[in-house]
């Protein structure tokens, strides 16, 4: 892939900003299971996080990809991802990869803009990276840079989907399951459909099922009862006792899992009817025992056999990539311009102070605002200048003087 080259000077002050990985690009899905962080493992990052004194930290786990974007050695947030996951530094080193700098910047755009996505313009990644954002705020690991930067991406974002058609048509893989049972399977409204797993994605799937085969009987089934049933009643679905999994899925002709467990829940001997059937596991980690496929008249696919099909979808897309990248090499370029502010806001400030204390004692009415306005010009045109100069020896002199000739 070809990108657009920079508009903008590089930004000095980023080098500590890193992205580590693992994402479908050199990992397979059970390489991204083992490094897929769950709630449970969340929390164990954030405690480390903490113990390290790690300011700023994002996890953005998703099917296709776990990500740790943070103010940090690579060493730290490689330690941190794979203490939390379970894994060796060697597995990480194996399959991972490290982005600093500029170039983690440029990274989480192009996340951000499912330009990285394994379905090109899968517009759910801008919902999963907010929420990723939400959780590292409420937990103290969200700075004012890493604020910012996110929501300069998240712009980015909005952008490329109303002013490109990277995001036209399928856009995601609970789509591309229904176009999957379209090929696979006929006369669907006369099948006995299961759903397993009520979470969002889940639930994405079940009104996809719902839109594109009415009448087909489906069924939902849930860990926790209660998701499954407040889904169930509001689309007019069954609901399946989770207790009963192993009894619906013998019934069922189509098996959708869409759960985040971390062991297998649906297992061979499940399966004693005979009979066609199609499963398909949009789990990550994977939901279904993969030797479910060597039971007669069974066809599974995983996430990666799924998102295959979509690459007619795909072609249409890439030609929408050029325009893309303009908008994101502009919005890093507004980026830089308020970093190079934001890493001179101690210097900023430290200015101001010394020109109020010169500007004297406080006057009464229009003229303190014109102390005012001379000080927020003064330290206007300062920042102005740091932009594209940093001797700040020079510039602190110059203010000064600035300031004394307006007076």
């Amino acid at each position: 892939m070809v990108y657009a080259h920079s508009t903008y000077d590089v930004c000095s002050g980023l080098d500590n900003f890193t992205v580590i990985g693992i994402n479908y690009h050199n990992a397979d899905t059970a390489t991204r299971s083992d490094f897929a962080i769950c709630s449970n493992k969340q929390h164990l990052i954030t405690q480390l996080a903490v113990s390290r004194k790690i300011a700023d930290l994002v996890v953005l786990s998703t099917c296709n990809r776990t990500e740790l974007y943070g103010i940090g050695s690579l060493e730290t947030l490689a330690g941190i991802l794979c203490e939390a996951s379970g894994n060796s530094e060697e597995a990480f080193k194996a399959h991972g990869y490290i982005k600093t700098g500029m170039e983690a910047v440029n990274h989480l755009f192009k996340v951000a803009s499912g330009l990285d996505s394994q379905i090109i313009g899968d517009y759910e990644i801008l919902m999963q990276l907010k929420k990723a954002a939400k959780y590292a705020r409420e937990n103290n690991l969200l700075g004012s840079f890493a604020d910012r930067l996110i929501n300069f991406a998240l712009q980015a974002s909005k952008r490329i989907k109303s002013e490109t058609r990277l995001s036209t048509g399928t856009v995601s893989v609970a789509y591309a399951a229904i176009e999957v049972i379209k090929e696979k399977v006929t006369n669907v409204q006369q099948k006995n459909i299961l759903l397993v797993g009520a979470g969002k994605f889940g639930c994405n799937v079940a009104r996809n099922i719902c839109e594109y085969f009415p009448g087909a009987r489906v069924r939902i089934t849930n860990r926790t009862p209660h998701k499954a049933e407040d889904f169930a009643n509001t689309h007019g679905l069954e609901t399946v006792p989770y207790e009963d999994l192993q009894r619906a899925a013998d019934e069922s002709d189509i098996l959708i899992a869409s759960t985040t467990a971390e062991t297998y829940t649906i297992l061979p001997g499940f399966f004693t009817t005979p009979g066609e059937r199609l499963l398909l596991d949009l789990s990550v980690p994977k939901s279904i025992d993969p030797q479910v496929s060597g039971i007669a008249g069974v066809s599974l696919l995983d996430v990666d056999q799924i998102s295959v099909i979509l690459n007619k979808t795909f072609e249409m897309r890439r030609a929408e990539i050029p325009k893309a990248l303009s908008i994101i090499d502009e919005t890093v370029g507004e980026f830089v311009e308020w970093h190079k502010l934001f890493i001179h806001r101690g210097f900023l400030g430290e200015v101001k102070s010394k020109l109020i204390e010169l500007s004297g004692t406080s006057c009464c009415g229009h003229l303190q605002d014109q102390k005012d306005a001379k000080i927020q010009k003064a330290v206007k045109t300062l920042a102005v200048d740091l932009r594209s100069r940093t001797a700040k020896g020079c510039q602190y002199i110059n203010t000064i003087n600035e300031y004394l000739r307006m007076n």
